[in-house]
C-alpha cells in the first residue's frame, strides 16, 4: 500500500460509513448517463469507501467498479450488494496501484477520496484518473476548500496539506489537502483534462463549515454514444 491511509481502515472496522449516496453525485450522475443505455456504461467508484455511491450507482443499472484500501470498507459494500441482489466488481486497492485497463471507463467518481494525500500523490491518482477513462470520459471529483473549518489546524505536511486536524468534520480523518478554486482546476488542466467547471458546495455542520468543490472535467476525445 503505497498511499492508503491506515486510519481508514480503522473508520472502516469501527463503524457503518456513508450508507447513502450524495445529491452532488446523483445530480452529476442523473445529468449525464440516465438517459443512455446504463448497462453499458462504465462507472468506477474511486475510494469507495462504506459504497454508498457503488450501492446507488449498482441499483441504478449502471456497470459499476469499486475499490477502496480499506479490506473492512470492501467486505460491508460486498455484504450490502449481496444482500440485495446487485452487482459491482469491487477490489481491495492502493490508489497508486490500479489494475485496470487503460481506456475503460466512461465516468470516474470520487466522492472525498483523492483529497485526503500529499499533492505528489493526488497528481498520481488524477493522472492515473486520465489513463482509465475513455477518449470523451468524464470525472467527478469533490474537494474540500481552504474555507472549510480544520484548515490551518494540526500538523502542516506541506502547502496546504495538513493532518492530525484538530476542528471540524476532517477531524480524525488522517491528511487532507485544501484548495483554492484555481488550484484544482490548474492541477487538472496541467495533467490534460479538458472542460472543467467548477461549482461550489457550501454548509455547516455542527457549527462548523464545510465548503466543497465540485468538479467536472473530461478527458478528450469524442464520448462513444450509447
Amino acid at each position: 500500500m503505497k498511499s492508503f491511509d491506515k486510519t481508514w481502515e480503522e473508520i472502516h472496522a469501527s463503524q457503518e460509513w456513508g450508507k447513502y449516496p450524495s445529491e452532488s453525485v446523483i445530480r452529476f450522475i442523473a445529468r449525464n448517463y440516465y438517459k443512455k443505455k446504463r448497462e453499458g456504461i462504465r462507472i468506477l467508484d474511486f475510494g469507495c469507501g462504506g459504497g454508498n455511491h457503488t450501492w446507488y450507482l449498482a441499483r441504478e443499472g449502471f456497470a459499476v467498479y469499486g475499490f477502496d484500501g480499506s479490506a473492512s470498507a470492501i467486505e460491508r459494500v460486498d455484504k450490502r450488494l449481496e444482500e440485495e441482489h446487485l452487482k459491482a466488481d469491487l477490489r481491495v486497492r492502493d490508489a497508486l496501484e490500479l489494475d485496470y485497463d487503460n481506456d475503460f471507463f466512461d465516468c470516474v467518481i470520487d466522492s472525498a477520496a483523492i483529497y485526503a494525500n500529499r499533492m505528489e500523490n493526488i497528481v498520481s491518482m488524477y493522472s492515473r484518473v486520465l489513463e482509465l477513462l475513455k477518449p470523451g470520459g468524464k470525472l467527478f471529483t469533490i474537494v474540500f476548500s481552504t474555507g472549510t473549518t480544520g484548515f490551518g489546524t494540526g500538523k502542516n505536511l506541506e502547502e496546504n496539506t495538513w493532518c492530525d486536524i484538530e476542528s471540524g468534520s476532517l477531524q480524525g480523518r488522517g491528511i487532507a489537502h485544501f484548495y483554492e478554486k484555481k488550484q484544482i482546476e490548474d492541477v487538472l488542466q496541467r495533467i490534460g483534462f479538458r472542460n472543467i467547471v467548477t461549482d461550489v458546495l457550501y454548509f455547516t455542520d455542527r457549527g462548523g463549515v464545510v465548503e466543497q468543490f465540485l468538479v467536472q472535467a473530461e478527458k478528450e476525445g469524442v464520448q462513444t454514444k450509447e
